[in-house]
């Protein structure tokens, strides 16, 4: 059996009888230029066109890579997780996927004597973590999926011991996206905060090799460069568990950037990690490397237009969820474009509707602002891509107090809910939503576990995750 890392979170498992491969992200970049893979990705034609099928753990397009499944998977059969919400499933068939196998939670497929098990796990977006067996390897795929608690132990106890367990060590989210007046941020990232998790994660597992996975990314567009500081490397994991010893604790850290390969013939074969020897002349040799595309894509967003008919669409998608605002509740949005022109509206949630303001990138009291680049702004509308605006890290939002703050969360939940079928509701979905968690029951105690800790305790998430993970109450 052979394991080789091919980009970011993308895994290619082969045997003498079978290949699978895990969430190809191979070519070009994702959220609308913001994200790229750092270091590029290496994999040879032989790992793309000889492999028997493709296993997607969640929707984000760094995993589900619209680009890279057209380009090379075209024909394949897909595995995904069989969620509540049919984004994933509708979106492949959109592409022309017709082989599109929808995985139970806990359910077992098989590509030749490969065997794959999918767990999901997440309350308002599925994340699945990955197992994959064959010739006597077992390796556990976490990716992005948070599972811990019950959730955790019951998997391990399906499956015994890993030789390799993946899981991501970096920030993926939004929170620093979301700032107090002035530049402070609402909920600022602690860097060692996903080194804990990551450790914490391995304590539990106990693999005999600890690998940093789906965080080997970087940011190019000059709207989310600053963004770099705070992607945490894994060389810099890698220091942090040397300094915490946790090589004693039952478990190794290897670090496999993409290129590098494992097979149980002739073991561990790595790549260079040259490129993180000085981060900043290789950000800027990159940047430079992409720039006839990132100029591209410049005059492309500089052509974008904003119409009458995308705010009225934008608002038919705040009404799929039935909320009664207090009549004060507004909020500003602004699009703004590369080349400094800008628009602002003011968004009243009580009459749902938008009056012309003045172009303004700073909030009020009570008028926090959603700032968009305008052609993140028109997919979102136009494809129901809040969610995934939000992931790009090319938005601001923008308030006067952390009350105003959680009224800019709130609405942008409802967009992101209406892009992963959360709303408008429908018995479809719920039903789905019930059989769905009437196999994954083990997942509801990790919620009443984490409600104890947010809400008694009064822990920021954060930590909560961490105290999830060490079973701490």
């Amino acid at each position: 059996m052979k394991l080789k890392i091919l980009s970011h979170a993308c895994l290619l498992v082969t045997t003498e009888s079978g290949s699978v491969i895990i969430d190809p992200w191979l070519v070009g970049s994702c959220y609308w230029r913001s994200w790229w893979n750092f270091p590029e990705p290496e994999y040879s034609a032989e790992d793309v066109t000889d492999v028997d099928a493709i296993v997607i753990s969640h929707i984000h397009w760094d995993h589900w890579h619209g680009p890279t499944l057209r380009r090379f998977f075209r024909g394949k059969p897909v595995f995904v997780p069989d969620e509540p919400g049919l984004r994933s499933e509708r979106d492949l068939h959109a592409l022309g996927f017709r082989a599109v196998v929808r995985v139970p939670h806990a359910g077992t497929v098989s590509v030749g004597n490969i065997k794959i098990t999918m767990y999901q796990f997440g309350l308002n977006l599925n994340d699945a973590a990955v197992v994959i067996e064959a010739d006597g390897v077992k390796i556990l795929n976490a990716n992005d999926a948070k599972i811990a608690g019950w959730a955790l132990r019951h998997l391990l106890s399906n499956h015994g011991r890993f030789d390799f367990a993946l899981r991501s060590h970096s920030s993926a989210n939004a929170r620093v996206c979301f700032k107090i007046q002035g530049g402070k941020l609402y909920e600022g990232d602690d860097r060692e905060h996903y080194f804990r998790s990551f450790c914490a994660f391995m304590d539990v597992v106990k693999p005999h090799y600890a690998i940093p996975f789906a965080s080997n990314h970087c940011h190019l567009h000059s709207d989310v460069y600053e963004m770099n500081n705070f992607i945490a490397n894994p060389l810099q994991l890698r220091e942090y568990v040397l300094r915490r010893k946790a090589a004693k604790q039952g478990w190794k850290l290897r670090v496999m950037l993409p290129g590098s390969s494992w097979s149980s013939d002739t073991g561990f074969a790595l790549r260079s990690e040259a490129c993180f020897e000085n981060l900043e002349l290789a950000l800027a040799g990159y940047r430079d490397k992409v720039a006839p595309q990132l100029a591209a894509y410049r005059r492309h967003e500089i052509g974008v237009t904003i119409g009458d008919s995308l705010m009225e669409r934008f608002l038919l998608m705040l009404r799929q969820k039935q909320r009664r605002a207090r009549v004060h509740e507004e909020l500003t949005l602004t699009i703004h474009w590369p080349d400094g022109r800008g628009i602002s509206r003011r968004l009243s949630l009580a009459s749902m509707t938008l009056r012309e303001v003045s172009f303004t990138k700073r909030s009020e009291p009570g008028i926090p602002n959603m700032i968009f680049p305008a052609d993140v702004f028109r997919d979102a509308v136009m494809k129901n891509m809040f969610h995934h605006a939000l992931i790009s890290k090319r938005c601001e939002f923008i308030a006067s107090s952390e009350t105003d703050l959680s009224r800019l969360e709130a609405t942008m939940g409802i967009l992101g809910g209406v892009e992963l079928g959360r709303y408008p509701f429908t018995w479809t979905h719920a039903v789905r939503l019930a059989a769905a968690y009437g196999r994954r029951w083990r997942e509801l105690f990790v919620y009443l576990h984490a409600v104890w800790l947010l809400k008694v305790r009064r822990l920021p998430i954060y930590l909560a995750e961490e105290a999830i993970l060490r079973g701490e109450f």
